[in-house]
């Protein structure tokens, strides 16, 4: 055995090493983001992503799904449209058939200016929400303008439909790795721009 070991190479060229297996890369996205808290998300509509700007000024941007209703902002309840503006988000995570839910402060003043100025609001529900964001409080979710918005994972049902397909009833969606990637960086106040298409 030691004499096997101890031979000397055959003369001649050497063969040629064996290809090694190429290393993985890094997939992109929240597996390999140096990311330990998200200080603004921004909705682009237009892109269908998620742009994640984390503290520390670290940035990027994951796939998103939007509301199946058409391009426009939403204006009413049940038009399956995704709003756009300003927005804050108002509580942590909860389970969800959609994986986890968290919310967002919809409908914001200047959609409740726009809807009443357009006769789409009574001034009674004007009141009602302006004075819940005077509060910093969830505004109410019952008015004409519709509610129950935020951002979501995709659930058993729509598991891998978020890269090619607006779903959600006017939401936005996100994988559930990406979603459970958001909800443990986020907090309460964070703020989300949503950009039209």
């Amino acid at each position: 055995m030691l004499a096997l070991l101890a031979c000397p190479r055959p003369p001649g060229p050497l063969a040629p090493e064996p290809p090694s297996a190429p290393t993985p890369e890094a997939e992109p996205g929240p597996a390999v983001t140096p990311c330990l808290r998200i200080e603004h998300l921004v909705a682009r509509k237009a892109e269908r992503r998620l742009v994640i700007e984390c503290e520390g000024g670290f940035v990027f941007s994951v796939p998103a799904a939007f509301g199946r209703g058409d391009a426009d902002a939403k204006r009413s309840a049940g038009d399956q449209r995704t709003p756009e503006g300003e927005y804050r988000i108002t509580g942590p995570a909860r389970a969800s058939r959609f994986h986890r839910f968290i919310p967002i402060d919809y409908p914001s003043v200047a959609d409740a200016d726009a809807a009443l100025a357009e006769e789409r609001l009574s001034s009674a529900e004007h009141a009602r929400i302006a004075e819940a964001h005077e509060r910093g409080a969830m505004p109410p979710q019952d008015t004409t303008l519709g509610g129950e918005l935020g951002l979501h994972g995709e659930g058993a049902r729509w598991r891998g439909e978020t890269q090619a397909l607006d779903w959600t009833n006017g939401c936005i969606a996100l994988s559930d790795r990406d979603i459970d990637f958001v909800a443990e960086r986020i907090e309460t106040g964070t703020p989300l721009t949503i950009l039209p298409r």
